[in-house]
């Protein structure tokens, strides 16, 4: 092979694995986006909840307050059945504390479909407003 011929080859490697990358990336960070915005939507139809965390996992990435995490929580739905969720949505640094496992979370979730919930900003914030930071 010539030295051409090995830069194409190593050219079109390098832009593969560039979007390959990126890829990844971008379907990691609609999770992200899917539960704030699900959030939006339970904040005015949602069944609230009390919820505990039971575990608390930071996930690669982030924001320059936020922390990209991964929650896992347990809660009764209306008919009181223990539910079992995942939630991956970026939390504050300053409020991690509240989130740890074994603290109780707000949350609101579908009546239809309890897997359908998410953390219930109002009554247990997962960001900082901008205003404060200084």
């Amino acid at each position: 092979m010539t030295n051409l011929a090995w830069w194409v080859a190593g050219t079109v490697a390098t832009v593969l694995f560039v979007g390959f990358v990126a890829m990844i990336v971008r379907d990691n960070a609609r999770l992200f986006d899917q539960e704030r915005a699900l959030a939006g939507q339970l904040a005015q139809s949602g069944q609230p909840a009390v919820a505990t965390v039971l575990a608390l996992e930071r996930q690669p990435g982030g924001r320059p307050y936020a922390a990209p995490m991964k929650m896992r929580l347990r809660y009764a739905d209306t008919h009181g059945r223990e539910q079992t969720v995942e939630l991956r949505l970026y939390i504050d640094r300053e409020l991690l504390a509240g989130f740890m496992p074994g603290q109780a979370v707000h949350v609101r979730y579908d009546p239809q479909q309890p897997g359908s919930i998410a953390v219930d900003r109002e009554l247990s914030p997962t960001d900082v407003p901008a205003s404060w930071r200084s």
